[in-house]
Protein backbone atom coordinates (compact mmCIF):
# COMPACT_ATOMS: atom_id res chain seq x y z
CA UNK A 1 0.00 0.00 0.00
CA UNK A 2 1.40 3.48 -1.15
CA UNK A 3 1.65 6.02 1.86
CA UNK A 4 0.07 9.06 1.20
CA UNK A 5 2.80 11.72 0.43
CA UNK A 6 0.35 14.59 1.77
CA UNK A 7 0.27 13.24 5.50
CA UNK A 8 2.15 16.05 7.84
CA UNK A 9 1.19 18.77 5.51
CA UNK A 10 -0.37 21.76 6.49
CA UNK A 11 -3.64 23.18 5.17
CA UNK A 12 -4.84 27.24 5.16
CA UNK A 13 -8.39 26.78 5.93
CA UNK A 14 -10.43 30.17 5.56
CA UNK A 15 -14.13 29.43 4.99
CA UNK A 16 -16.59 26.95 5.78
CA UNK A 17 -13.47 24.29 6.80
CA UNK A 18 -12.78 26.40 9.67
CA UNK A 19 -14.24 24.90 13.23
CA UNK A 20 -17.57 26.01 13.75
CA UNK A 21 -18.96 25.83 10.42
CA UNK A 22 -21.02 23.56 8.51
CA UNK A 23 -20.83 19.90 9.32
CA UNK A 24 -21.35 17.95 5.91
CA UNK A 25 -19.73 14.70 5.22
CA UNK A 26 -15.88 16.63 4.10
CA UNK A 27 -15.74 19.08 6.19
CA UNK A 28 -16.35 15.93 9.32
CA UNK A 29 -13.96 13.98 7.61
CA UNK A 30 -11.13 17.21 7.21
CA UNK A 31 -11.82 17.85 11.10
CA UNK A 32 -11.56 14.02 12.22
CA UNK A 33 -8.27 13.73 9.87
CA UNK A 34 -6.45 17.02 10.07
CA UNK A 35 -5.47 18.35 13.35
CA UNK A 36 -5.44 22.15 14.58
CA UNK A 37 -2.36 23.83 14.62
CA UNK A 38 -3.16 27.93 14.42
CA UNK A 39 -5.04 30.83 13.45
CA UNK A 40 -2.99 32.82 10.89
CA UNK A 41 -3.46 35.00 7.97
CA UNK A 42 -2.54 35.43 4.43
CA UNK A 43 -1.93 38.48 2.54
CA UNK A 44 -4.90 39.27 -0.58
CA UNK A 45 -8.79 39.46 -0.08
CA UNK A 46 -11.62 37.75 0.71
CA UNK A 47 -14.66 37.56 -0.97
CA UNK A 48 -18.37 36.10 -1.13
CA UNK A 49 -19.13 34.24 -4.04
CA UNK A 50 -22.52 33.19 -2.51
CA UNK A 51 -22.16 30.33 0.45
CA UNK A 52 -18.51 30.31 0.59
CA UNK A 53 -15.13 32.77 -0.08
CA UNK A 54 -12.52 33.22 -2.34
CA UNK A 55 -9.06 34.30 -1.78
CA UNK A 56 -7.73 36.41 -4.02
CA UNK A 57 -4.24 36.92 -3.93
CA UNK A 58 -2.45 40.31 -4.80
CA UNK A 59 -4.61 42.97 -3.32
CA UNK A 60 -4.21 44.93 -0.02
CA UNK A 61 -5.45 43.36 3.11
CA UNK A 62 -5.18 40.04 4.90
CA UNK A 63 -7.27 36.70 4.80
CA UNK A 64 -8.02 35.50 8.33
CA UNK A 65 -8.23 31.31 8.86
CA UNK A 66 -6.69 28.36 10.29
CA UNK A 67 -3.50 26.48 9.42
CA UNK A 68 -4.14 22.44 10.00
CA UNK A 69 -2.24 19.83 9.86
CA UNK A 70 -3.05 15.96 7.95
CA UNK A 71 -3.24 13.33 9.83
CA UNK A 72 -4.76 10.64 8.09
CA UNK A 73 -4.63 9.43 4.42
CA UNK A 74 -7.05 10.60 2.09
CA UNK A 75 -7.60 14.39 3.54
CA UNK A 76 -6.07 16.20 0.26
CA UNK A 77 -8.15 14.50 -1.89
CA UNK A 78 -11.34 14.99 0.23
CA UNK A 79 -10.05 18.93 0.25
CA UNK A 80 -9.42 18.63 -3.36
CA UNK A 81 -13.03 16.86 -4.24
CA UNK A 82 -14.51 19.44 -2.14
CA UNK A 83 -13.04 22.40 -3.61
CA UNK A 84 -14.00 21.20 -6.75
CA UNK A 85 -10.67 20.59 -8.29
CA UNK A 86 -11.87 17.07 -10.04
CA UNK A 87 -15.04 18.85 -11.31
CA UNK A 88 -15.93 19.05 -14.74
CA UNK A 89 -14.56 21.81 -16.90
CA UNK A 90 -11.81 24.43 -15.23
CA UNK A 91 -11.90 24.69 -11.21
CA UNK A 92 -12.63 27.75 -9.29
CA UNK A 93 -9.63 27.27 -7.25
CA UNK A 94 -6.14 26.29 -7.54
CA UNK A 95 -4.17 24.45 -4.68
CA UNK A 96 -0.69 25.91 -3.98
CA UNK A 97 1.67 26.19 -1.25
CA UNK A 98 2.16 29.69 0.85
CA UNK A 99 3.67 31.12 4.08
CA UNK A 100 1.14 31.89 6.82
CA UNK A 101 1.38 34.40 9.54
CA UNK A 102 1.24 32.69 12.60
CA UNK A 103 1.18 33.13 16.70
CA UNK A 104 3.76 30.90 16.14
CA UNK A 105 5.66 32.23 13.34
CA UNK A 106 5.45 31.33 9.53
CA UNK A 107 3.85 28.29 8.50
CA UNK A 108 4.23 26.58 5.04
CA UNK A 109 0.70 25.26 4.24
CA UNK A 110 -1.33 24.41 0.90
CA UNK A 111 -4.04 27.24 0.74
CA UNK A 112 -6.71 27.36 -2.24
CA UNK A 113 -6.77 30.15 -4.30
CA UNK A 114 -9.95 31.60 -6.02
CA UNK A 115 -9.02 31.58 -10.06
CA UNK A 116 -12.47 33.56 -11.34
CA UNK A 117 -13.10 37.10 -11.12
CA UNK A 118 -15.23 38.33 -8.27
CA UNK A 119 -18.06 41.25 -7.90
CA UNK A 120 -16.08 43.80 -6.11
CA UNK A 121 -19.37 44.69 -4.01
CA UNK A 122 -18.89 41.47 -2.14
CA UNK A 123 -15.37 42.13 -0.80
CA UNK A 124 -15.03 41.44 2.75
CA UNK A 125 -13.10 44.29 4.69
CA UNK A 126 -12.11 42.47 7.11
CA UNK A 127 -11.21 39.27 5.72
CA UNK A 128 -12.71 37.08 7.90
CA UNK A 129 -15.79 34.50 6.95
CA UNK A 130 -16.28 34.18 10.47
CA UNK A 131 -16.89 37.52 11.28
CA UNK A 132 -19.03 37.78 7.86
CA UNK A 133 -20.63 34.95 8.32
CA UNK A 134 -22.09 36.46 11.60
CA UNK A 135 -22.70 39.35 10.39
CA UNK A 136 -26.68 40.54 9.53
CA UNK A 137 -26.93 41.81 5.67
CA UNK A 138 -23.83 40.25 4.63
CA UNK A 139 -23.82 37.37 2.20
CA UNK A 140 -22.58 34.29 3.11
Amino acid sequence: MKTDPFIGDRVFVYGTLRRGFINNDATLAFREGASFIAEGTLPGGLYSVGWYPALIEGEEGRVHGEVWKITQPGIMHILDDYEGLFDDGPPEYQRARRMVETAQGRIEAWAYIYLYEVDPMQRLPKGDWADAFNTPGVSG
